[in-house]
């Protein structure tokens, strides 16, 4: 009996040899990268628990959150998982966030556009975060969404799925993890050929972001300080597209404070910006940025020079007041930091473009 019994156990080690050979060439025929690893944690079902890659207080968070959005939203949640640094190690701090994706079924939703719901159920999910712990990253998912991703082979989702470590599931994630691990979720030629778009979306819009910003920045230099001095002279301050006009017809010609090549300047920087501004520019090569950055450099320089001398003339300490100016931007600076003033138009468009691209096109956060 022991004989057979051995002989049936070594047999049956023969065979799982020749499927596990099989599945190597048949279920991951593209090598896709972390599949022997997930292989080892899902197809021979490795026990992990949360204590393997969160702390205590980390688990605690998690314990609470979970708890928190299914008392609210449980008819609906599907699946909630860690993922990212906090289940994998990679890169993690001790500030790391800790990343919970959160797959909600929106099939019965209809008075609401998918990026409309997903943005309020964001914010709800946040919401319940914040009391418990700033550091849990709620990552929402709508059900039809997710089912998108999935068919598509978005790497995002792919990660997901590979890292994901399930809280709570109604029987939706564990089989897509398996699914995953079999080798029967890879990457479609559409997602590929969408990521190679997307990227070029980015890039094209970084650049314009970059050539707007700098442009922008030196146009606000010598707006602000000609403003400054024309001010101080008792002038009202002109409007970017006055400066030029009011440089050349006051400090020029009435005044005699400066000469023609100030003037000139100021038109060149101003209409630079706003041919970037308006699209007539899409692009500023370094070296002309440099030329425009030294030009700008010098018409400020001399700016202050003049509000030296007018408030010298005076009697007036002119470096305390500058200094003065200097905290006060300091502090401004550190309010807009934290967000507490409005953002202005085009920037905020810009950066809206940008990450509508990552997160609907990418499907991430």
């Amino acid at each position: 009996m022991e004989g057979k019994s051995a002989g049936r156990e070594e047999k049956e080690r023969e065979i799982n040899k020749e499927d596990e050979e099989k599945g190597k060439v048949q279920r991951f025929p593209y090598n896709l990268a972390g599949v022997s690893q997930l292989k080892e944690a899902v197809m021979e079902r490795k026990a992990r628990t949360l204590g393997d890659f969160l702390t205590r207080r980390e688990i605690r968070y998690v314990e609470m959150y979970t708890a928190s959005i299914l008392e609210k939203f449980k008819h609906y949640i599907k699946a909630v998982v860690i993922w990212g640094s906090s289940k994998t190690g990679i890169g993690k701090r001790k500030t790391s966030d800790i990343d919970v994706a959160v797959i909600v079924d929106d099939t019965d939703v209809r008075r609401m556009t998918r990026p409309e719901l997903k943005e309020r159920l964001f914010q709800h999910l946040l919401q319940r975060a914040y009391p418990i712990s700033k550091r849990i990253h709620p990552q929402p998912y709508l059900l039809s969404e997710f089912l998108e991703y999935v068919r598509e082979g978005n790497p995002v989702i792919y990660n997901v799925l590979k890292d994901g470590f399930v809280i709570y599931d109604t029987g939706f994630f564990l089989p897509l993890q398996r699914l995953l691990g079999m080798g029967n979720i890879k990457p479609s030629k559409e997602c590929v050929d969408k990521h190679i778009a997307i990227s070029l979306d980015l890039l094209d819009l970084a650049k314009s972001t970059l050539t707007e910003k700098l442009t922008y920045d030196l146009e606000q230099a010598v707006v602000s300080s000609a403003q400054a001095v024309l001010m101080e002279l008792g002038y009202r301050p002109p409007a970017p597209r006055e400066v030029a006009k009011f440089v050349e017809e006051i400090l020029v010609k009435k005044e005699k404070l400066v000469d023609e090549e100030y003037a000139k300047i100021a038109k060149e920087v101003v209409e630079l910006y706003k041919s970037v501004e308006h699209r007539e520019r899409k692009e500023v090569s370094g070296k002309e940025f440099d030329e425009y950055f030294e030009k700008t450099n010098k018409f400020v320089k001399k700016m202050i020079e003049l509000l030296e001398k007018l408030r010298k003339e005076r009697g007036e300490q002119f470096m305390y007041e500058i200094a003065e100016k200097l905290r006060k931007e300091k502090e401004q600076l550190e309010i807009r930091r934290d967000g507490l003033v409005k953002i202005e138009k085009g920037k905020k468009e810009i950066e809206e473009k940008a990450e509508k691209l990552i997160r609907e096109g990418l499907g991430q956060r």
